[in-house]
């Protein structure tokens, strides 16, 4: 298929009719009524600004989420604020609930739309900022006085969103919506950014002002500093992994142009018994999953593979990586390279000429217990050999769960926790996780 067959088509599945931008725009101004109405009785002397992607126009068709920011004079206390604004959206929106970021909002739904209502400071400069969001207009402004092809944006969205990679949240760790903006504001294109991606190698830092500042102090290896407020990396949030994903993604489009790269098919779950012959050296566990967001639940189940990758390596178990699914519960899974180790295992200690060093070894493994030889001098150098205390990974899991930090939440759920190895994680809820691990394959190959 031809690239302008291809964009023309993924154009008109993500792109909205000017009759649903006016319907939008209609419900926007309705919404935006509401809650000025309702401040307005209150004695709230408030701003109410639409902000992000429906402000800007660059937003997909079916992924639309409406962000209305409630701005309040620099005189509110911050639990005035949230008080008030919280206050202001249960009014307006049904099925509400509350969530949490640098200070609470509120998500619920306006007729047929997603709406999230969040509170900030109505700053008038950067400097002025007290808290992140405050940014957030700003941004808004930036990108709607700036960007004059919002196609481009939305081609780069929708291909990020196909190949896994769009989201900033901890859920995915990918390229925000802004940064995506950001990026065809740099480099002109859709196109341009995925042939401009090959050159992302080693330590990135880009910019909008001109040359890009390969000095500027930032800790992360890709960097697009943040037009309004310099001190900030719009792509602090992108993972190593998320990146280079992105990279390999973007030279495989060049090579040979699909629109499955934007919409990729569904997995095509393999039969529980070929997946079950090829999980080897797995362990792990399967637990409850917690009612809280997001981004707090990613965050401790990252914390959680990782504590079991450290215990594994302390105990001579070889992680080769772990991996995680959640559905309506949570699997964690370990691969070492072996579940069994030896009964016995030698340990290297000094060289018998560094005295200090080879006392010290001396008087620690003399008389430890455990020790079945040694220690012993070979080729100028102390060793000893020890036995193991465990050479079962399934059972070091069931012994040290208790012990390992899982996270706040996830901890308080230890003792409804089942081991897994192998087997236990074939099962048909989880096929089609598995059969996408297994099978290597990328999404636009399904």
């Amino acid at each position: 298929m031809k690239e302008e067959e291809i964009v023309r088509k993924i154009l008109k599945r993500i792109s909205p009719s000017e009759n649903e931008e006016r319907e939008i725009m209609r419900t926007v101004d309705e919404l935006r009524d509401k809650i000025l109405e309702g401040a307005t009785e209150k004695g709230m002397n408030v701003k109410v600004m639409l902000v992000g992607s429906v402000a800007k126009g660059t937003y997909l068709k079916n992924s639309l989420d409406m962000d209305i920011f409630i701005l309040f004079p620099l005189h509110y206390s911050m639990e005035e604020m949230r008080e008030d604004a919280l206050r202001l959206g249960k009014e307006v929106l049904r099925e509400w609930k509350i969530q949490y970021a640098e200070h609470p909002y509120i998500r619920g739904i306006y007729k047929k739309y997603d709406v999230d209502i969040v509170p900030c400071y109505d700053v008038k400069r950067m400097s002025e900022k007290m808290s992140a969001v405050d940014r957030t207009p700003f941004h808004t402004e930036y990108v709607k006085k700036h960007l004059s092809n919002k196609d481009e944006v939305r081609l780069l969205k929708q291909f990020l969103k196909g190949v896994g990679c769009y989201g900033a949240e901890v859920k995915i760790q990918g390229f925000s919506g802004y940064l995506a903006e950001l990026l065809v504001l740099k480099y002109g294109s859709f196109e341009e950014v995925l042939k401009s991606s090959r050159g992302w190698k080693g330590k990135v830092i880009l910019s909008l002002d001109g040359d890009d500042d390969k000095n500027a102090n930032f800790s992360e290896d890709f960097v697009f500093i943040d037009p309004v407020d310099s001190s900030r990396n719009v792509a602090a949030a992108l993972s190593p992994d998320r990146l280079e994903f992105l990279i390999f993604a973007a030279e495989e489009y060049l090579k040979n142009r699909k629109i499955e790269f934007f919409f990729p098919k569904e997995v095509e779950a393999w039969p529980l018994g070929k997946i079950r012959g090829q999980i080897k050296n797995f362990v792990g566990v399967k637990m409850p999953k917690p009612d809280i967001i997001d981004d707090i639940l990613y965050s401790q189940i990252r914390k959680a593979s990782k504590g079991m990758e450290t215990m594994y390596r302390e105990y001579d178990f070889h992680p080769v990586e772990s991996l995680y699914h959640v559905n309506d519960d949570i699997i964690i899974a370990v691969k070492l390279k072996e579940k069994k180790l030896q009964d016995n295992k030698i340990h290297m200690g000094p060289p018998e000429k560094e005295r200090e060093h080879a006392g010290a070894f001396l008087s620690k493994w003399g008389e430890a217990d455990g020790v079945i030889r040694g220690p012993y001098k070979e080729n100028d150098r102390w060793w000893v050999e020890i036995k193991r205390e465990y050479t079962d990974a399934v059972m070091l899991l069931n012994n040290k769960i208790e012990e390992l930090n899982l996270g706040k939440h996830l901890n308080e759920l230890k003792n409804q926790a089942e081991i897994y190895e192998d087997g236990d994680f074939v099962k048909e809820k989880y096929a089609a996780f598995w059969t996408e691990y297994l099978s290597g394959i990328p999404p636009w190959e399904k």
